[in-house]
């Protein structure tokens, strides 16, 4: 009986943790010696989100503001202090849950780790399909789009003629129109 109990409790060993195993152990009386193996060491995990760069507030901002979208869209703009203290006080009225320091911690990390980058212009009379798409964040069939529509109708003199390429988003236009020069 106490040699059926050895082996089971062995084969269970697995799933058990050695304090559980022992308790075990005590509580069932046994004597016989018991070999414990050694649980190998945890895998190392890789780091969620490398792209963030490590910092005071790091993990506050990967916690809270993964809760409701992916942390993609904090790489895609820079800002400056205010500019990240307009996006955290917005998302707050969209429901995000956090302490005054969660908040300031956030502010610090995104301003230190992601500051406002000089907007790449874009000549849209002059630049290739792979420049107008990379500038001004299209796709590139839409920025193929717009090479073959300059070089039927010729050079682009303000935004409302590059609106009347055909599929072309306006609004993205819109966002953007800081970044074309003609």
């Amino acid at each position: 009986m106490q040699s059926e109990l050895l082996r089971d409790l062995r084969s269970a060993l697995p799933l058990m943790t050695k304090r559980l195993l022992l308790t075990a152990i005590a509580c069932c009386g046994l004597s016989a010696p018991i070999v414990v193996a050694q649980q190998a060491p945890a895998q190392e995990q890789k780091p969620v989100h490398p792209e963030f760069p490590a910092g005071d507030g790091r993990d506050t901002t990967l916690r809270l503001c993964t809760r409701c979208h992916s942390a993609n869209v904090i790489l895609a703009t820079g800002r400056d202090r205010d500019g990240w203290e307009a996006i955290i006080s917005k998302m707050v009225t969209f429901g995000a849950v956090g302490t005054d320091e969660d908040f300031t911690q956030i502010a610090d990390y995104l301003t230190a780790s992601f500051p406002p980058v000089a907007i790449q212009k874009v000549n849209i009379n002059r630049a290739t399909s792979a420049e107008i798409a990379t500038a001004l964040a299209i796709t590139p069939e839409d920025a193929k789009a717009i090479v073959t529509y300059r070089e039927k109708a010729g050079s682009f003199k303000a935004l409302d003629d590059l609106k009347k390429v055909p599929g072309i988003d306006v609004k993205n236009l819109d966002a953007r129109k800081d970044r074309l020069t003609y």
